[in-house]
């Protein structure tokens, strides 16, 4: 018995360490987080708000550099408008998959949202000259007063779901689990995800606020608004290279 118990712990040892996935091809990779909508246009994002910042707290540019990085960051915001098209959709089908009733919280993010996607198409059409300009101005703070409603549900759903892993890690821990345990380990990795989301959406509401009160104050900085453009752009950029 002694024998054979000898010879198991020995296999235990020397039973090799679970292999590692191999790395993904950059290229194919690069593919499929290409062929996603939001990839595309996150990647939209980063260029105009960079270009946006560039004009703001960059050195001075000459005349003409800065008429074109200008006309390139509002060429890019009307092209982001076109892409989205139909994407209130989204917002609605996730709507949908809550229980009837929707919570309050899930009907002030998902319906704020789906407000602002859908108005924003009407934006656009204007924008492009098919619909009247004097439109314009009444569509954009519908839009940004949905938008910003929107992020504010989104933003206390994600604080409660923030509380609840939270909660879970220290069960855990309390459990007996220690910090290199693959269950805390992989809820660690999912509460920074979580909190990059918040600020994310944090960022994002601050650009909504910035429109709601068209710039004023501390809100109508335009190194500000462009910061925290990028800062939302590089955040969900990476969220989405991550799960494609």
């Amino acid at each position: 018995m002694a024998s054979s118990s000898s010879s198991s712990e020995s296999s235990k040892k020397l039973a090799p360490a679970p292999a590692r996935p191999p790395s993904r091809d950059f290229l194919a990779h690069l593919e499929a987080y290409l062929a996603r909508r939001d990839g595309v246009d996150k990647l939209l994002k980063i260029s105009r708000y960079s270009a946006r910042l560039a004009l703001a707290a960059g050195p001075p540019l000459p005349p003409a550099a800065a008429a074109r990085l200008k006309a390139f960051e509002s060429s890019v915001g009307l092209s982001r408008k076109a892409f989205r098209l139909g994407k209130f959709v989204q917002s609605l089908n996730e709507l949908r998959a809550h229980p009837s009733p929707p919570p309050a919280l899930a009907l002030i993010a998902c319906g704020g949202e789906g407000v602002y996607y859908f108005v924003e198409q009407f934006v656009w059409l204007a924008k492009a000259g098919l619909l009247p300009a004097h439109l314009l101005p009444r569509l954009q703070r519908i839009s940004a007063w949905a938008e910003l409603l929107g992020y504010v549900g989104s933003v206390a759903i994600k604080l409660e779901e923030l509380a609840k892993i939270e909660s879970s890690i220290r069960k855990r821990l309390a459990d007996g689990c220690g910090e290199e345990s693959e269950a805390v380990r992989a809820m660690r990795a999912k509460l920074l995800l979580k909190r990059m989301s918040v600020v994310q959406d944090v960022a994002d509401a601050v650009m909504a606020l910035g429109d709601v009160t068209d710039g004023k104050g501390l809100l109508g900085s335009s190194t500000l608004m462009a910061s925290a453009g990028l800062l939302s752009a590089l955040i969900s950029t990476h969220k989405n290279w991550n799960s494609c």
